[in-house]
């Protein structure tokens, strides 16, 4: 997965930042990590790589994570998909939710992911647009 650049920087370089001025303002680990949405082994990570480098160390560690197993062609399938009304694919529900995504990918792919992973899918392939309030899925 490539690192989107904005103005100042790749899309998580804020969080990173984020996460090295709470720490440094005395916020405990735990703290921090909850209310980032990290994990404590990653913000500990975060405040490591500060400390050895700087900024420069944190923009070095790159975009971590497992990365998706779905192929080129079943994202595009999945793209194409929520881009219609879910009853274009078999779902009675009215708009797209993230459960729902996750419901279509396993279903047609056999492949199970996290509502993480399936947040970091929507909002990396601007799915988010098509995507209404999270609710649970009408099968």
């Amino acid at each position: 997965m490539s690192a989107k650049k904005t103005g100042i920087g790749p899309r998580w370089s804020g969080r990173r930042a984020r996460a090295v001025r709470m720490l440094a303002a005395g916020m405990g680990i735990a703290r921090v990590a909850s209310a980032l949405g990290l994990s404590p082994v990653t913000a500990r990570r975060y405040e490591r790589a500060f400390a050895m480098g700087g900024t420069d160390a944190l923009t070095g560690l790159g975009d971590v994570g497992r990365r998706s197993r779905l192929s080129a062609g079943a994202l595009a399938t999945l793209i194409q998909a929520v881009r219609r009304p879910p009853a274009a694919v078999g779902f009675a529900d009215e708009c797209w939710t993230g459960a729902l995504v996750r419901l279509f990918i396993e279903r047609e792919f056999q492949i199970t992911y996290s509502a993480s992973h399936i947040n970091r899918l929507i909002r990396d392939h601007g799915l988010q647009h098509w995507i209404g309030p999270s609710r649970k899925p009408a099968l």
